[in-house]
């Protein structure tokens, strides 16, 4: 499937804003909701970037669910902000092949 710049954009501003919550619920425990909205997300940018980029996502995904169960969530949170950066520059990496083709 081909999508354009703007859907990808808007999938990663509503995937941050899930990470926002996950955040402010970091250390409060398992959230089955929260959970299955990043597992949407996840198959939502898996479908929108290339094959390389599903191990990024996941590692986001999996970052912002470890915040969440963390007894001290310091380093979990730390590991979530560098796999949102990552995140991040997978898909602008993306978006410019995609410009470019």
């Amino acid at each position: 499937m081909n999508f354009s710049h703007d859907e990808l954009q808007q999938e990663l501003a509503r995937t941050e804003a899930t990470f926002a919550l996950a955040i402010r619920h970091a250390g409060g425990g398992h959230d089955p909701a929260l959970e299955r909205q990043l597992d949407g997300h996840g198959r939502s940018l898996r479908a929108m970037l290339d094959a390389d980029a599903a191990v990024v996502v996941d590692d986001a995904l999996d970052a912002a669910k470890r915040v969440l169960d963390a007894a001290d969530p310091a380093a979990p949170l730390l590991m979530l902000e560098m796999a949102r950066a990552n995140l991040a520059a997978v898909a602008r990496r993306s978006s410019r092949l995609r410009d470019a083709a």
